[in-house]
């Protein structure tokens, strides 16, 4: 026999509908809240792409503004804000394989299906690749 979810005594004496609205709008709030925090800073996202200790996504792709001499060896970074979602653009720095699986972009969100031992965890974390995103989508 199949039990029904216990709710607090306060959802319970809600109308049917009522509680309804009422888990929805807990839903949103906790929703908004992620996308806020999944959000970073664009200027630390620029500090993050130029590290040579993280992304350093200078060494392959031509960036405005960076300094040094411009990379040929991947796609420019010019207008990718533009052409890319931020969700794809997410996805990209998260694990590009995903995209496109015969990428030499390395995964900076994942070790998923690497061949290096050494990493113990991904380059880059979600709070960083969301400050890369940020940067991203700036350029367009």
């Amino acid at each position: 026999m199949k039990q029904k979810a216990s709710h607090s005594p306060a959802m319970q004496a809600l109308p049917k509908w009522k509680f309804r609205l009422t888990s929805t709008c807990a839903l949103c709030s906790i929703l908004a809240a992620v996308n806020a925090s999944a959000q970073g800073s664009a200027e630390q996202g620029f500090r993050l792409m130029a590290a040579g200790s993280a992304g350093n996504c200078v060494v392959c792709h031509s960036m405005p503004g960076a300094s040094g001499p411009a990379s040929t060896f991947a796609p420019a970074l010019h207008q990718v804000g533009a052409r890319y979602s931020p969700q794809e653009l997410r996805q990209w720095v998260t694990d590009a394989r995903l995209i496109k699986p015969a990428t030499l972009m390395p995964p900076f969100g994942t070790t998923q299906g690497t061949n290096s031992p050494m990493l113990a965890q991904p380059l880059l974390s979600a709070e960083d690749i969301g400050h890369v995103v940020a940067a991203l989508q700036t350029l367009r």
